[in-house]
């Protein structure tokens, strides 16, 4: 290693902002995205959940701008610059970008699609953090490998930059459609086999979040299910009377608002009319509100919306008993509106001619919390 001339001639001032704005902006999405998506720090942020989720939209569209700013901005004549400088930012950057808006447009990309660009944005994100830690540490220390692999320096061409762009862009696409990394998830199945977790054929939520600390346990020989509220007959139904019930089948994706989703989950469960035919709410009822066994989350859905056909409440997924962190023993699923309208861990249904605010929606979450309502 060989230190670098300290009198190297400096880049223009806008190119000096430009680079160090494009780090800090990357910093910040970041830990916007941290803070959307880990459970443990999600919880301590849930006042400010809305405001990030729209903060780490922002950065990512000025990120995305900053990718461009080289075809547009001539550099000075002579500046060699360091291959992996500029080719790693842009080659995994553009795919950062690319896997972002699958994730933000969701009406234009298929579930399957956007389930892997969820995986992909976050690997991508960490390859290129790794980078520019690298990047910091030598440019602080004034280290320059020897290695012409690694310190190669090139002329500056739009056509390599257009290369490296088109490269990353078009390496997104493949890795969501085709999912090449497909085959490590089954070797990593296959190693998990017989250890706790899931059944086999379960799928896994990218995160299981909980607005309390930890996640209820509740007995299932223990639990009643209360029907009441505006009703003629109140009900207070075992898990064995709930499972009696005609039971209705529903495939469908799951789309949590922080981003991620999950294709074709398969849930089994009652349908709200079940639970009205027994309790016969009364003609004024116009609302269902649903409460956690946490004793803190809340849901409510319009009667027509709790009544949609593909609308219920699950004691099975994929074929299994719902798993203590998916809601265990009854969760609502309602597949056409964002996950935390599927309120897990259901313990009380009540009918009503008057709505109350669901738990999110006190920080300010659509209560028509329908695709692209955000």
């Amino acid at each position: 290693m060989l230190p670098v001339p300290s009198k190297a001639r400096r880049w223009p001032r806008p190119l000096r902002y430009l680079h160090h704005y494009t780090i800090v902006s990357f910093a910040l999405l970041v830990a916007s995205g941290l803070a959307l998506y880990l459970p443990f720090v999600h919880r301590f942020m849930i006042p400010y959940i809305p405001f990030v989720y729209r903060l780490h939209i922002l950065l990512g569209l000025v990120f995305a701008v900053t990718l461009f700013v080289p075809f547009v901005r001539v550099l000075p004549k002579g500046r060699r610059l360091s291959k992996w400088d500029w080719t790693l930012p842009v080659l995994l950057g553009s795919p950062i970008v690319a896997t972002g808006i699958m994730l933000w447009w969701l009406t234009v990309f298929p579930a399957g699609m956007r389930s892997r660009a969820f995986a992909w944005h976050g690997w991508l994100t960490a390859c290129l953090g790794t980078w520019i830690l690298i990047h910091a540490f030598l440019k602080v220390t004034g280290i320059r490998p020897q290695s012409r692999l690694l310190y190669e320096r090139v002329d500056w061409e739009r056509r390599r930059f257009l290369v490296s762009l088109a490269t990353g862009a078009l390496g997104a696409l493949v890795l969501t459609a085709i999912d090449p990394a497909a085959w490590l998830r089954g070797l990593r199945s296959a190693s998990k086999a017989g250890s706790t977790g899931p059944p086999p054929g379960v799928q896994t939520f990218p995160a299981y979040y909980t607005v309390v600390n930890g996640y209820p346990e509740i007995d299932a020989a223990a639990y009643r299910l209360v029907v009441d509220g505006d009703v003629e007959r109140p009900l207070s139904l075992t898990y064995a009377e709930l499972r009696a019930l005609p039971a209705v089948h529903e495939t469908q994706n799951f789309q949590c608002v922080t981003g991620w989703s999950v294709p074709n989950v398969r849930w089994k469960g009652v349908h709200l009319s079940q639970l009205a035919i027994l309790a016969k709410p009364r003609s004024g009822v116009r609302y269902v509100h649903f409460y956690s066994g946490d004793g803190v989350y809340t849901e409510c859905l319009r009667l027509s919306e709790a009544f949609d056909p593909t609308v219920l409440l699950a004691y099975e997924m994929d074929g299994a008993p719902l798993l203590r962190e998916q809601g265990y023993p009854l969760r609502l699923v309602v597949p056409k509106m964002y996950g935390y309208k599927s309120i897990k861990w259901v313990v009380r249904v009540s009918f009503s001619a008057e709505p109350i605010t669901g738990y999110w929606e006190h920080f300010g979450y659509p209560t028509e919390a329908y695709f692209g309502s955000r």
